[in-house]
Order: structure tokens, then sequence, then C-alpha cells
């Protein structure tokens, strides 16, 4: 009779123990996306073994290359509620500005919130093994353009490119597939559990 009365009691502190597991989970899910990050370019050589990472990928002059890349996913303020991302632009003084994809010409820019209306603000998010960046759910839908900027450098730009009409039209030594890898400033890529 002792031993099931000793059964009867475990069974609530069993159950709070699992409830208190399945709630730390969800609150890490919902973390997930607040964690601050910085991009790397996986450049694609057309064999696996020919892709090759980059440094930390930067922002300038509203597109990717100046001030290094350090954001997070912030819900983007809209009827549709998708989830946006933003990256620091300065330290002093800290500003924040939206990345959009712009809807004429592709390139992957940043501004404030009204440079982002009427351009693709999102959804933003990871792959599935959260190590690279996606956008409607996809990450292999980047290039990186060579350009010439105002001083007539050549520079590399990022573009959205979900049906390779960018890498169709351009020389292959001036665009070049790519994914952009998350890199977590806490040093470690760390998993969760998904439910």
């Amino acid at each position: 009779m002792v031993i099931g009365l000793l059964a009867i009691t475990a069974i609530p502190t069993v159950t709070g123990v699992g409830q208190a597991v399945s709630a730390q989970k969800k609150a890490n899910a919902a973390n997930k996306e607040k964690e601050k990050f910085r991009l790397t370019a996986v450049v694609e050589g057309g064999d696996e073994d020919d892709d090759y990472e980059t440094d930390f990928c930067v922002l300038k002059d509203g597109k990717f290359p100046g001030y290094a890349f350090c954001g997070y996913y912030f819900m983007y303020p809209s009827e549709e509620q998708h989830l946006g991302l933003v990256s620091t632009i300065s330290d002093d003084p800290p500003m924040l500005n939206w990345l959009y994809i712009n809807k004429d010409t592709h390139a992957v820019e940043y501004g404030g919130r009204k440079d982002t209306l009427g351009h693709v603000i999102g959804p933003w998010g990871w792959s599935e093994d959260e190590s690279f960046l996606t956008i409607q759910g996809k990450d292999e839908c980047f290039v990186a353009k060579l350009e010439q900027d105002e001083n007539g450098k050549s520079r590399w730009v990022v573009y959205w490119d979900p049906d390779n009409e960018i890498l169709a039209t351009t020389e292959v030594e001036e665009c070049k597939p790519l994914r952009l890898r998350r890199r977590l400033l806490l040093g470690m890529d760390s998993k969760y559990v998904r439910d």
C-alpha cells in the first residue's frame, strides 16, 4: 500500500518536470530569433569541394560591402507580420536598419523603414540546419555579382536571384551563386531540439 502511494505522489512531479522542460524548449525557440549573428558568404565553385567561405559580409552604400553585418531577426511592422532582419549600421550613435530586397534590381539593401516600403522585406529566417540565412524559406537563392563602386573599384554585391535570372544573364566570372552563413556572435553553432 505504501508503494502505491509513493507512485501516485511521483506522477504530479514527473508531469510538472515534463511541462517545465516543454516550456523551456518553447522559450528557447522564441529566443532563437533574437540571437545576434554575423554573415559570411559560402561561394559555390561547381563541386562541393570547390566551395569557399568569405570573411564577414559588410554593409556599404545601402548594399553589401563598410560596416560589418551584425544583426538579428525582428518582427517587421506590417499587416503580414513577417519576420524581418535588422543590422547595426554604426556604433556611435548605435543605429539599426532593415535589410530588404530591392524590388527592381533584386539587390540586398538596407535602410530605414521608409526605405523598405514597396520592396521585399521577408520573411527572413534560417535553414533547417540553422546554418544559413533564408528569405521566403529558401537559402539557395542568392548570388554575388561583381560591380564597380563610385570610385571605379570592383566589389561583390549580394543579389536575390530566386529564378536564376541574374545568374543566367551574367558572365560566369562576374556572378557566383552563394549562400549566406549565419555565424552566431557567441562563437557557438548551437542547435535546439524541435518538438
